[in-house]
């Protein structure tokens, strides 16, 4: 069942990552609790502070005026990758990845995931880090 799942992290797409993630930790103290690079050589940051674990990146395309440093997904915590896709998939879910993805680089040992698209086109992510 999907229901009642721990918040992951808040995904934020920007075009300024280093500057942005200074900004979170300068002002609002948040705490750097990962640095990563995506296959693609993109840099990933997770920041914790507030109760909140914000991932933010700098995809390779930038990202319009408008939608940088907004919510870009809301990340859910997953213990069984294969069953809530495959759940997703069985309630008729858009689902807006190639399947269930995976970077290796991401964690000690990676991390795989999948999102979907709610009804007002809001992503959701679940991810297990495995």
């Amino acid at each position: 069942m999907l229901k009642d799942r721990k918040m992951a992290h808040i995904g934020l797409a920007t075009n300024h990552v280093v500057e942005d993630v200074a900004w979170y930790q300068n002002i609002l103290g948040f705490q750097k609790i990962g640095e990563f690079k995506t296959p693609a050589g993109e840099k990933v940051f997770f920041l914790k502070g507030n109760g909140f674990v914000y991932e933010i990146y700098q995809p390779s395309i930038p990202v319009s005026k408008e939608q940088a440093g907004k919510i870009d997904h809301i990340a859910l915590e997953s213990a069984d990758i294969e069953a809530d896709y495959k759940e997703c998939v069985e309630q008729g879910c858009c689902i807006t990845t190639n399947g269930i993805e995976q970077i290796s680089t991401f964690w000690e040992r990676g991390i795989r995931y999948f999102k979907i698209k709610s009804p007002t086109g809001e992503e959701i992510e679940f991810c297990q880090i495995m």
